[in-house]
């Protein structure tokens, strides 16, 4: 059968998303249960959404839940898995464990030690902020941030307010966009949350993850892009190239390299047409034998 003919097997997809039950944790007997058993899955994992499900990605509420799409309760604070999640996404990333951030789709996630140099090889402009600001890759509120935080090191939410001018309530949704756009750039993180009273502290990947940047100037584009997509189908099966490189926000050509490889590797199938799932995929090459 070529790649790109049509697969009848009606048990292809349910195959497919029994992989995935396993390998994101979610059966019962395979859940989270507490800080040890979260990390074991982010590591294994390379990299996870913290609380939402439903985006072909490994997510922690559902491992911790240990079920496929867990509904959303009304009052979320009494949701056992979100508690515990909560609770990781403190614990981890402070003892360095794991990246945590708004870095997949905007969403909050978590990276794996291990992947964390690759991603930053793929998401981190050259040339340091100032450059990627001259270059207009960057708005002006979260220049001045990366301004005071390069400056003076970690600081809490209401002192880069301040130091940046943004202390205005009517200011508060310029700040929180610019916030989450160094998430995303990978050039700012929260490394702490206070409760008294509540506040957050951020600090520059510079600052908090020295050898995570040391180690992706080592790394070709290509070998990052080529780690990340290999552990994705590892984990996931299947997917959409180009649903793929959006969510992830890596370029769409290194993704397809990436797959074309592991595709000449014997490891993926690409261009594969499923009943039941719209538009070609790339998956596993096993699930074809």
């Amino acid at each position: 059968m070529s790649s790109a003919a049509a697969v009848r097997e009606s048990t292809l997809l349910d195959a497919l998303e029994r992989h995935r039950d396993h390998r994101f944790r979610r059966v019962p007997s395979r859940r989270v249960t507490g800080e040890k058993s979260a990390l074991r899955f982010i590591d294994e994992v390379g990299f996870c959404t913290g609380f939402t499900a439903g985006m072909d990605l490994p997510c922690l509420r559902e491992a911790i839940a240990g079920a496929r799409e867990p509904a959303m309760p009304e009052h979320i604070q009494h949701d056992y898995a979100i508690g515990m999640a909560w609770r990781i996404k403190d614990a981890l990333p402070e003892r360095r464990l794991v990246y945590y951030g708004k870095v997949i789709s905007g969403r909050p996630g978590f990276v794996s030690r291990d992947l964390l140099a690759a991603f930053l090889k793929l998401r981190v402009e050259p040339g340091g902020h100032r450059k990627i600001y001259a270059r207009g890759g960057l708005s002006q509120c979260a220049k001045l941030v990366m301004d005071v935080l390069a400056k003076r090191g970690a600081a809490e939410t209401r002192v880069l307010k301040l130091s940046c001018g943004f202390a205005q309530p009517s200011r508060r949704a310029e700040f929180d966009r610019a916030m989450r756009e160094l998430q995303e750039k990978f050039l700012a993180l929260k490394v702490e949350e206070r409760y008294e009273p509540f506040s957050y502290v951020w600090d520059t990947l510079e600052h908090r993850w020295p050898d995570a940047i040391a180690e992706a100037r080592s790394l070709t584009r290509n070998q990052a892009a080529y780690a990340i997509v290999r552990r994705y189908f590892e984990i996931a099966a299947y997917g959409a190239e180009r649903a793929i490189a959006r969510t992830l926000g890596i370029d769409g050509s290194l993704i397809e390299s990436a797959a074309r490889r592991l595709e000449r590797e014997g490891i993926l199938k690409r261009g594969v047409r499923i009943d039941g799932h719209t538009g070609p995929v790339t998956l596993l090459a096993r699930f074809l034998d």
